[in-house]
């Protein structure tokens, strides 16, 4: 398969979302990294989920681990609420958060050279760029792998729905349509805007 093939697209984040929002994105669609967009919405870079985690963490705690036994429920929980008032712009330019650019790969590479530039950058995207059109979409490791999968013969109906259905097919999400509902599991019906918008 060539990576116009593979190319999907998925939830697009901007600097202006909160880091709570972004952490309801990722939740929503099963992410295992964040997609930042630039002002017109092609992806710039990516921040592993991960990242969301330590962002929870005051930096005491991060020094030594052992202080996260000294807070209750009710405290761990407020802990989770400030990241309602910080912007992920503001925790990039605060160096709590190491975005890392996405590499590009053209539309007619083949798989081995998208998983090669994978590895090689370490990154479990890629973004598909056209010399004319522009961007296409990205490539995510996990359709990545089960179409070498397909390949090397284990073939089944999750892998071929994995590279039939975008990430952004997994459902509607109540933060990027705007309204207060969850996203679904990856069979709901509708399909989410590819793009995050917060101001």
């Amino acid at each position: 398969m060539r990576a116009d093939q593979l190319a999907e697209q998925v939830p697009i984040v901007r600097r202006a979302t909160t880091g709570a929002e972004a952490a309801r994105i990722v939740a929503e669609f099963r992410l295992n990294a964040l997609v930042v967009g630039d002002e017109s919405g092609i992806p710039i870079a990516v921040v592993p989920g991960s990242q969301l985690l330590s962002v929870v963490l005051p930096q005491y705690v991060r020094d030594d681990p052992k202080l996260a036994h000294a807070y209750d429920e009710a405290g761990a929980d407020e802990l989770c609420t400030k990241l309602r008032t910080v912007t992920l712009g503001e925790l990039i330019d605060a160096k709590r958060l190491t975005p890392a650019r996405l590499p590009k790969v053209n539309p007619n590479d083949t798989l081995i050279e998208i998983a090669s530039m994978m590895d090689e950058n370490h990154t479990p995207l890629i973004v598909v760029m056209a010399q004319e059109s522009g961007y296409l979409g990205v490539v995510t490791m996990t359709r990545v792998l089960a179409a070498i999968a397909r390949a090397a013969g284990e073939d089944s109906d999750l892998v071929r729905r994995r590279l039939a259905r975008d990430i952004i097919d997994r459902g509607t999400s109540g933060f990027l349509s705007g309204r207060d509902d969850s996203a679904g599991d990856d069979e709901a019906n509708g399909a989410g805007s590819p793009e995050a918008h917060t101001s």
